[in-house]
Parts: structure tokens; C-alpha cells; sequence
């Protein structure tokens, strides 16, 4: 079985099942079932032992699993790591659940549709990535790849995991650690509104520190637990990390038991600096598709979500935009783990976002976004959100209207990260004054941040010939003081050949290495307060990462040594 470990280590029971490994399958909704496909591998892929790479709109999986009565004695709960894009549970032929979008997890309470002994799981496909309102993210919308858009996913592409609970447990948490208050807020939900005790205990090295206790109303809990003493910081790749184990009691029984995290850590923009925890620290990051040969969007094991992590540090980096895909929840823990600064991302390519002519695209953007806002918001490692990406004409639209409403349900329920209205493109509201820099000179890379600085850039207006939309555009005044993010730069293949591409191409490697520090250095020595490279991987035909596809070295460990040192400089903007 490929991924046996538990999923999601940012809240982990102890009694669970992994439905990883063969499942029936077909291509089509006929009942016939003539494949056997191995999950959580998505069937374009090589491991799912299927590597169909044609457009499908309809799949179904089926698979056999065995419960007890002690199982039916409490709650069995189905969840899933990501669906692309529509799913429907059937449990022994009888519907168990309905979910739409194809990037975030979720789960299904199936106690009801179950029996002792053998039962019967069908899960049902629906995607079309040609949909206009559908996100798609970088998934090719031709039958071969393309440019930056790459092999499709569909269907069930992350883990798929039963959990056993007692009759309530929690439903939905949201923690809120507070390092000027020194306390932890717990806020969340329960499965139904029988009244339970729910209780948090805080360990820092194994050591109790802090414990609280709530009695839940109306199946809902809100709960303080307050440090006494120093408290340690989560900061930028030295992570101090407090575990939390949460449990429900009803009528003096455990029900519900659980085992979180959290880490301590503010941030905040002021004169146009990123601050953690009071200093300015420079994003020093770079661009991660979050795509793998053998996979696509799924990584054989946890190590290999790491290694692009750890490949990223030892070259100098210190986070990452995990790009056009809302990454699984490993990819997140390993980040609060090593102290890796990311951005809460958003596959909007490919949903048109124009609230006048399709409304259905801002309709199936929020529903999902909200959902990764409730799941990933816990994660320290994630110190800010983008939701959009280059949202130009076309495909990638997005227009004031929409835009204002994402921010808005992102500010609702997430009032101290900072936001990016859309990363390198129409900028209607913001906290950051985004762009990409393509420009390939140090020279034209200062101009372009003095001119960002200075109000007198002339922003997105001259991609768009909507003069109504122009008219909603912050204005490069407006966005004067802000602080500055070039959230996309570089892009620089090496001695690539015809069927590949970048956006420019160096031939030897001290002709990389040193346009590389070119480049960089101009940026870090601007005004900005960071940076992030495209890109970490090559991705099937797009060559211009730092390693290949297979994530081996491209360049001399004297390169790597050079790029390293170019990355660890201090910036301007540092303290």
C-alpha cells in the first residue's frame, strides 16, 4: 500500500482504517467496473497502475470494507484527502454524501448506512476541466500538455481514511495562538448538540503547561488556556512547536480524542515590511507546483512532500507559494515543522471569476476557499493568504466584484493574516502590492520596485481594455506605501533543448549562476519586502527549476554553494 501513514497530523486519532491500495474502478458511470486502480493516486498517473491520460468526465471506485458493532456502537466517519472535482457516496447502494471541489478534504458521518460485517463503498466521479466555472489550477485543458499547464487529475487523488469516534466528536477546530496574551483560544464545532465536556491539554517537550475545559452549547465550544512563564516562539526556520491533545466527554466518558499543535508567532506589515514576531524578516521564497512524474498532484510517500521542502532550505530559501493547488495537509505540517514560510494558495486558473456573466465561477471558488480557510488556518507556517493568480483576461479573469468578495470571506474569518488580492494581476484590494518580474536585468528590476515605491508604476491597467473594470483598479497612488512582493521572478532555464522551455535560457552554468545573483541581488537590495523564484522543479515541458523533474541536481555543488550564499545575504528591508 502506497501512503499507509495517517493523513492529516494536524489532528490525529488514534482509531483509524486506511482504505489506500486497490480499489475496482471504470471509466464511465455503467456499473461494470473492469479496472482495478491502486489509491490515492489519481488514474492519469503512472502509479495508479491505469496512466489513461484522455479527458474523463465520469469515474467510479469501489471497494469492500468490514465493520463491527463496536464500530456501530459509536461513529464511523469517512474522509477524504481531495476528490477532483464532484464525488458522491453511495454506502451498501444508498447515497452518503455529496461534495463539490476538487483540491480540499472532507468527510462524511456514514454510521447510519452501515451494518455489522461486510459493506459495500462506491465512489462517484463527475469533472470537467474545460468548465468554465471549474477551477482547474495548472491542469492542461487540451489532451497533451502545454506552456505552464500540465497532466490533468481526476478523480480521488489524496488518501481516503475511516475514522472511529464515540458518538460525539469534534466536527470543525480553530486555534488562535496568541504570544502577547501568552494564551491559546480554542473555538469549534461538534458532530451534533448533546452536551459534552471538551477539554485541551498543552504540552511544550512533553511537559503539561496549560489545560482548559468547556462545556459545549448547542453543539458548539469556545475555550481559553492561558501559559504562565516565557513563552517559546515559532519563527522562520526555528519552530517551537506546542502540542495539544483535545478529547470530548460525554456523560464522563471519552468520546472523542485528539492530537493538534500549534506554535506562537505574530505578523504584521508596517512601513512596508513583512514583521514575525516584531522583526522584519525578508521572504526569501520560491515557487512550488506541487507536481510529481510518478503522481502528478499525489507524492509517492510523505518523505518526497519533505524532500522539496528541505531541497528548498539547503539552497537558501526560507518558504514557498505553493502554486495554483490547494497542497495536502503533509506538506503544511512539515512547513510548521521546520519553520518554512508559505502562502495559503488557491487553484483559481481556469474558474472565470466574472460575477456579471458567470456567476457559478464565484459560487464554486468561495464554497471551496472557505473550506481551505477553516482547514488550514492552524497552520503556523502559513503567514498569509493569495487566493488569486494572475487574473488577466480570459481564462484567468477576475473581476472587482469577485475579488472584493474573496478578500472580504477571507478577512471575515481571518482578520491578522495579510491578504493578496490576486498575485501578479488585477489588484482591486489588497494589503500588499503584488506583481511579477519577468524582465531578466538588474537594471530594469530596480526601476520597476523604484517605481512601485513611488506610485508611478503603471500597474495591470495595460493588460485590460474593460474601462469599467480599469475604473476599479487600484490606482498605482493608491498603492503607493503598501508593502512590495515580487511574487514572481526569474524563470531561467539551463541548457535546455527544443521540446522544453523557460523564460530565458543560459547555456553554461556560471552564465546562471551569475544572472541568477543578478537578478536576486537586485531584488533583495530594493525596497521590497521579499522575493520568490520561479521555481523549485522542472514540470514536464516548463525547464526552469533549481532541480529537475526527478528532483536531482541540475547544477556543482559550487553553484548550489553560490546560490545559497546569494539567497542568505541580508536584504535591505532586514532588521
Amino acid at each position: 500500500m502506497f501512503r499507509p501513514e495517517y493523513p492529516r497530523p494536524s489532528f490525529a486519532r488514534d482509531n483509524w482504517l486506511n482504505l489506500n491500495g486497490k480499489w475496482d474502478f471504470e471509466i464511465g458511470n455503467d456499473n461494470i467496473f473492469d479496472k482495478v486502480i491502486e489509491v490515492p493516486f489519481c488514474p492519469e498517473s503512472r502509479l495508479s497502475g491505469i496512466e489513461h491520460k484522455d479527458f474523463m468526465y465520469d469515474l467510479q471506485y469501489r471497494r469492500k470494507i468490514n465493520i463491527t458493532a463496536e464500530h456501530l456502537a459509536g461513529s464511523v466517519i469517512i474522509n477524504f484527502g481531495a476528490v477532483d472535482y464532484e464525488c458522491t457516496l453511495f454506502v451498501n447502494d444508498k447515497k452518503a454524501g455529496y461534495h463539490k471541489g476538487g483540491y480540499i478534504s472532507f468527510s462524511f458521518d456514514i454510521t447510519e448506512y452501515l451494518s455489522v460485517g461486510e459493506n459495500e463503498i462506491i465512489v462517484a466521479v463527475k469533472d470537467d476541466t474545460k468548465h468554465p466555472a471549474i477551477p482547474m489550477g495548472k491542469q492542461s485543458d487540451r489532451f497533451e500538455s502545454y506552456g505552464c499547464s500540465y497532466t490533468r487529475t481526476t478523480g480521488i487523488w489524496q488518501t481516503v481514511w475511516l475514522e472511529f469516534t464515540g458518538k460525539s466528536y469534534i466536527a470543525q477546530r480553530k486555534i488562535t495562538a496568541n504570544p502577547d496574551t501568552k494564551s491559546i483560544i480554542f473555538e469549534g464545532k461538534l458532530n451534533n448538540t448533546a452536551d459534552c465536556e471538551v477539554c485541551a491539554e498543552i504540552f511544550y517537550k512533553n511537559e503539561k503547561v496549560a489545560q482548559c475545559k468547556a462545556e459545549s452549547k448547542d453543539g458548539n465550544f469556545t475555550m481559553t488556556a492561558v501559559l504562565d512563564g516565557e513563552i517559546k516562539l515559532w519563527d522562520v526556520l526555528k519552530p517551537e512547536i506546542y502540542d495539544i491533545v483535545l478529547t470530548v466527554k460525554q456523560n464522563g466518558e471519552v468520546s472523542d480524542c485528539a492530537k493538534t499543535y500549534t506554535g506562537f508567532r505574530s505578523i504584521e506589515l508596517r512601513e512596508g515590511k513583512f514583521l514575525l514576531n516584531g522583526k522584519s524578516v525578508f521572504l526569501r521564497q520560491i515557487l512550488d507546483q506541487g507536481f510529481h512524474p510518478d503522481g502528478i498532484y499525489t507524492f509517492p510517500t510523505k518523505e518526497d512532500i519533505e524532500k522539496d521542502i528541505d531541497i528548498a532550505i539547503d539552497l537558501g530559501f526560507n518558504g514557498a507559494r505553493p502554486h495554483e493547488k490547494i497542497f495536502e495537509e503533509y506538506y503544511f505540517y512539515y512547513a510548521d515543522m521546520k519553520g518554512y514560510l508559505v502562502w495559503g494558495e488557491f487553484p483559481n486558473w481556469g474558474c472565470c471569476l466574472d460575477s456579471k456573466n458567470c456567476p457559478e465561477g464565484l459560487e464554486n471558488f468561495l464554497s471551496e476557499w472557505k473550506e481551505e480557510l477553516v482547514r488550514d488556518y492552524n497552520h503556523p507556517s502559513i503567514i498569509g493568504w493569495c487566493p488569486l493568480n494572475e487574473t488577466w483576461e480570459g481564462k484567468h479573469f477576475c473581476d472587482a466584484v469577485s475579488q472584493k468578495a474573496i478578500y472580504d470571506a477571507t478577512k471575515e474569518y481571518d482578520s491578522v493574516r495579510p491578504v493578496i488580492g490576486a498575485s501578479g494581476g488585477f489588484l482591486y484590494v489588497t494589503d500588499i502590492d503584488d506583481y511579477h518580474d519577468y524582465s531578466h536585468t538588474a537594471e530594469e528590476i530596480i526601476a520597476h520596485v523604484h517605481d512601485h515605491k513611488n506610485g508611478t508604476y503603471e500597474h495591470s491597467v495595460v493588460y485590460k481594455k474593460n474601462e469599467e473594470e480599469n475604473a476599479c483598479l487600484l490606482t498605482p497612488e493608491e498603492l503607493k506605501g503598501l508593502p512590495i512582493f515580487c511574487s514572481e521572478y526569474g524563470g531561467i532555464s539551463f541548457n535546455i533543448g527544443n521540446d522544453a522551455w523557460g523564460y530565458v535560457n543560459e547555456s553554461s552554468e556560471d552564465d546562471f549562476v551569475a544572472h541568477y545573483i543578478s537578478d536576486t541581488t537586485a531584488i533583495m537590495q530594493s525596497d521590497c519586502m521579499g522575493m520568490c523564484y520561479t521555481q523549485l522543479t522542472d514540470v514536464e515541458q516548463e525547464q526552469n527549476g533549481l532541480v529537475t523533474y526527478a528532483r536531482e541536481h541540475k547544477f556543482s555543488e559550487e553553484a548550489r554553494n553560490k546560490i545559497r550564499e546569494c539567497n542568505m545575504q541580508k536584504a535591505k528591508i532586514e532588521d
